[in-house]
């Protein structure tokens, strides 16, 4: 009797690891790549409200997280904007490795406060996590 028990349960314990096996792999709640710091939008006195353009051409390849700007007479493809930019990136040309989340469609500063404010109408990344990409 007591060998019954001891199969019974091997066999229920192999019956919940197999039933385990076929969960789907874990899919984070954002999204994951790397850009390059490529300009920054003039709207607020106070220069730490504008965002920062970011052109997510890096990894992963292909991507159609951004928007295509020309911006200096250089095209780019894959450009967001992001008030989240940590200060040790705000340089044009920082590499920098993002996880985000996106808005779905593209946005327009608005209630600008300086004279003539640069503005673009792209989609705006909340950053969650970010690293210098060497």
């Amino acid at each position: 009797m007591n060998n019954k028990v001891v199969i019974i349960m091997s066999l229920l314990a192999c019956v919940a690891w197999l039933m385990s096996c076929k969960t789907e792999p874990f899919k984070p709640n954002f999204e994951n790549a790397g850009g390059y710091v490529i300009g920054k939008e003039t709207c607020n006195v106070d220069t730490s409200q504008d965002f920062w353009l970011i052109d997510l051409s890096i990894f992963p390849l292909p991507n159609n997280y951004g928007d295509s700007l020309t911006l200096n007479g250089i095209k780019y493809g894959h450009v967001v904007k992001t008030v989240g930019l940590a200060p040790q990136f705000k340089f044009i040309g920082a590499r920098v490795g993002f996880d985000f989340n996106l808005s779905t469609s593209p946005m327009q500063a608005t209630n600008c406060n300086v004279t003539n404010p640069d503005t673009y109408l792209l989609k705006e990344m909340n950053v969650i996590n970010q690293a210098e990409i060497r």
